[in-house]
């Protein structure tokens, strides 16, 4: 018969953990983790189901194969996808459900301005754009290949072969292709402003930079010397220089020049003896990965820069991996994931692998994949890697999170797994208060990390399990009557608990599991860092492009709720910063909104237009969210404590063994929540 009850706390830290024996594992890391997938080490302390990601434009990009690159630029994204065999193009579209603009083709149009018969000149008018020589020209009467071979002026031009055109009728002037490099299979970009306007230099591996001003057509054009800079692969800005890489080669342009890379200028060349795998800007130093060594250039110019050594033998293995984190740069070398601090400190000895914990899920993550991607979540300060293969499901894609925390012996890295995000490119850009996290694969749609509660729709499936405890003697057999779980719910809760004991052997009994479960309203909204406030009815703003200040009425949809708002009812708008002016500003309604669609049976087909006043205090994007804290004249909210949105979860179990370990399971759409600690009280049998 067991002792009296004792009790065995344990708090949730350290991450995941594979490189201990089971017994190692549960007595030296109990708050870890054995199994840890689509969970996250939180800095606020425990871990947390990862939140979801969403189409970032709804639309598709038109092409085939992989989206070879993506870059947030001017609130739209700028992405890279072949259009036939070896025929890729760049795209930009903004948030929402606006189409894909072509920025390799740029057209300018006019109309006929008197009828021509049987002639080459052509008098115009209601010019769009710019002529240029060379345009080719289309519209009513025009047959095979003519182009531009004068501009006079842009009301009169002369084409390359006779034309009888219609007074009247509009002509479309279209200019050669600005092209990417043919065959190319990955586009990186780097963002600058040397002259008061922001850019995007863009390599591709192939052909010559292209260079981006704007999220038109008008704004890109392409490099065509030097030679040296045809077929760069990687770039960077540093100390005011574009430095671009290819092959063994590193190139910079003169001071605040993007197209000027000649010596005269202060431009030059840097033979680093190794193939360069990634360059990244780091403090006061560039850092230049190459696949068996890691130099730094420090200096400001031409006439000072030096390149010193970091470690020879050792680099980066795969391109696109290595990201600043918090103070370092980690990337992936031959034995792992490392840090440049660490590889420095102990060059080439195994020391420097950060990642030696997940060793074994290192090694399959490299193993199962042909190419890799990876970004920073800045405010988690937290490093994502994903494996790419082409022909994996994004159900079966896998990555690592890798999370800075503050451990016992000062900053450490906590490690987990995630599935169902697939990834062959990814960007993250800060801009003000607001993180944009971009990703994209071979399905043409460009996604947003770290939005919603879903995977596009679908249920995330997370799963922890903490190591086998032996509660302190593995050769005695306890029996576990109680477990309490410490959560920190966001909303609605339903997870599975599972006891495990004596590593899940065969033969050994396995009680049923628990559910752990909360519900609050249906379509609630946490606002301004109150998590335990919440409204229980929403909306989000849709009109494909957000509206500006001023306005009294705006379009919604994917309401929370069918009927009930009415005439004086409010409501206030979320948007990305808290400096808005719409931050906490309540509008009243001036009429009662028509409905149409169905909350309950389908949230998307549910729109209506709301009137209201004061106007407008401040622009809003498309997808903000509406939330409405009054409904039928009625207060909206609800205020949920501890006792009303349950987070303490007090069961009883069965089973006993030498060890046991918490399985915690979830698959759902539901808010994220965090699992802080557990206390399990049991009886201890004696020696036998």
């Amino acid at each position: 018969m067991p002792d009296r009850w004792q009790t065995y706390p344990v708090e949730f830290r350290g991450g995941l953990i594979s490189n201990l024996s089971p017994l190692q594992h549960g007595a030296a890391a109990p708050g870890s983790a054995r199994v840890m997938n689509n969970f996250e080490p939180s800095t606020e302390g425990g871990y947390r189901r990862i939140e979801g990601f969403a189409k970032f434009n709804t639309n598709a990009i038109t092409g085939q194969g992989n989206v070879l690159g993506v870059v947030f630029y001017k609130d739209s994204a700028i992405v890279v996808r072949d259009q036939s065999s070896g025929n890729p193009k760049l795209f930009a579209a903004s948030s929402g459900s606006g189409a894909w603009t072509d920025l390799s083709v740029e057209t300018a149009t006019a109309v006929v301005n008197g009828a021509v018969s049987s002639a080459t000149g052509i008098v115009l008018d209601g010019n769009s754009g710019t002529i240029e020589v060379g345009d080719t020209v289309t519209g009513t009467g025009i047959s095979g290949t003519v182009t531009v071979s004068t501009v006079t002026d842009q009301n009169n031009i002369v084409v390359n072969t006779a034309v009888s055109v219609s007074n009247d009728v509009t002509l479309t002037f279209t200019k050669p292709t600005i092209a990417l490099g043919a065959n190319t299979s990955r586009a990186r970009f780097a963002k600058y402003n040397f002259d008061g306007t922001d850019k995007l230099f863009i390599v591709d591996g192939v052909g010559y930079p292209l260079i981006l001003t704007s999220v038109l057509a008008t704004g890109l054009s392409k490099l065509s010397t030097p030679s040296d800079i045809e077929g760069a692969s990687h770039v960077t800005v540093f100390k005011n220089h574009i430095f671009v890489a290819k092959g063994e080669k590193v190139i910079f342009s003169a001071p605040f020049e993007d197209d000027d890379f000649t010596a005269a200028s202060g431009g030059g060349i840097i033979n680093v003896g190794t193939s360069v795998t990634d360059l990244i800007v780091f403090r006061e130093q560039l850092i230049i990965f190459g696949e068996d060594r890691i130099l730094r250039l420090v200096g400001n110019s031409l006439e000072d820069f030096q390149m010193q050594p970091i470690a020879d033998d050792v680099g980066c293995v795969a391109s696109d991996t290595a990201q600043e984190i918090s103070g370092d740069v980690i990337f992936l070398g031959p034995d792992g994931l490392r840090t440049v601090a660490a590889t420095e400190r102990n060059q080439d000895f195994n020391l420097a692998s950060v990642s030696k914990p997940i060793q074994k899920q290192v090694v399959q993550l490299t193993s199962q994949n042909s190419s890799f991607a990876s970004t920073v979540i800045r405010e988690k300060s937290q490093y994502r890697i994903f494996g790419f293969t082409g022909s994996a499901s994004a159900g079966t894609s896998k990555g690592i999170i890798g999370t800075q925390v503050q451990g016992s012996q000062g900053a450490e890295i906590n490690w987990a797994e995630t599935s169902g995000i697939k990834a062959y490119v990814a960007d993250s850009t800060y801009s003000g208060t607001t993180e944009t996290i971009l990703f994209a694969h071979n399905d043409g749609y460009v996604y947003q990390m770290e939005s919603g509660n879903s995977f596009d729709g679908g249920s995330i499936t997370a799963s922890f399990s903490t190591p086998y405890f032996p509660i302190n003697d593995p050769r005695l057999r306890k029996t576990i009557y109680k477990a309490t779980i410490f959560t920190d719910p966001q909303g609605t809760l339903s997870l599975s608990l599972n006891m495990k004991y004596d590593l899940s052997e065969e033969g050994v009994i396995e009680p049923d599991s628990i559910t752990l479960q909360n519900t609050s309203s249906a379509g609630g909204v946490f606002i301004f860092g109150e998590p335990n406030v919440q409204f229980a009815d929403g909306a989000k703003i849709n009109n494909g492009g957000g509206y500006s200040a001023g306005v009294s009425s705006m379009v919604v949809d994917l309401m929370s709720i069918d009927s009930g708002l009415t005439t004086g009812d409010t409501f206030q708008v979320l948007t990305s910063s808290s400096s808005s002016d719409n931050f906490e500003t309540t509008y009243t309604l001036t009429g009662t909104p028509s409905i149409s669609g169905s909350a309950s049976l389908s949230p998307s087909t549910a729109t209506t237009t709301l009137a209201f006043s004061p106007n407008l205090a401040a622009a809003v994007s498309d997808n903000d969210d509406v939330i409405f804290t009054s409904v039928g004249g009625t207060d909206n909210t609800a205020v949920y404590s501890g006792e009303t949105l349950k987070s303490i979860f007090e069961d009883q179990v069965q089973g006993s063994g030498f060890t046991v370990s918490l399985q915690f399971e979830s698959s759902d759409t539901n808010p994220p929540y965090s699992l802080d600690a557990a206390v399990l009280e049991y009886g201890q049998y004696g020696r036998r």
